[in-house]
């Protein structure tokens, strides 16, 4: 790379250093560092000039990421925020429909429940023709207990969905208030 180059580079990543005084140094440092390592390529490329063009003066380069008080960074921790919120919701979900079966068929299917053979202590979950010694440890009590585990994850899944959706719009809100300019970032 010419001198000259390296000159513009480091004079441009200066500027933009100084224009992103506002933000954290962690933040200030890596968006420095991104955009030297894009300017360092292109200027070995011969398109140092145009890559200058298109990322304008730093102070208006650095614009696009001080309207944004949290940063990009935000953005996407909102967007894995709410896609985690989603995912728990969908699994507790399933887990309270499977509580609920597991309840239904206990009703339904005496013979079904948690099993345990006194001769060897072996515990099993399932219809008791295993062997015929068996003996039912809950009883009536699985039902009852598996509609109260239907009952609470059905709530956490509710809760869960609820964040998802209001990280969705966090980031829905925020994405919308930034147009960041084409070929900038």
């Amino acid at each position: 790379m010419m001198g000259n180059q390296q000159q513009d580079i480091t004079a441009y990543a200066a500027a933009l250093r100084a224009a992103l005084k506002s933000m954290p140094e962690d933040d200030r440092s890596d968006i420095v560092q991104e955009a030297c390592t894009h300017l360092e390529a292109s200027a070995q490329a011969g398109r140092l000039e145009a890559t200058l063009a298109a990322f304008g003066p730093p102070e208006s380069y650095a614009c696009q990421f001080l309207e944004e008080p949290a940063g990009a960074s935000a953005e996407e921790r909102s967007v894995w925020t709410a896609a985690g919120s989603f995912l728990g919701s969908v699994v507790m979900g399933l887990l309270a429909v499977l509580f609920v079966a597991v309840a239904i068929i206990d009703i339904l299917v005496p013979a079904f429940g948690i099993w345990v053979n006194p001769a060897s202590g072996a515990v099993y979950f399932g219809l008791a023709g295993m062997t015929s010694r068996a003996q039912e440890l809950a009883g009536a009590w699985l039902s009852l207990a598996s509609l109260a585990a239907a009952l609470a994850t059905a709530l956490l899944s509710y809760v869960s969905a609820r964040a998802a959706l209001r990280e969705a719009g966090r980031y829905m809100k925020a994405s919308s208030r930034t147009s960041p300019v084409s070929g900038t970032r």
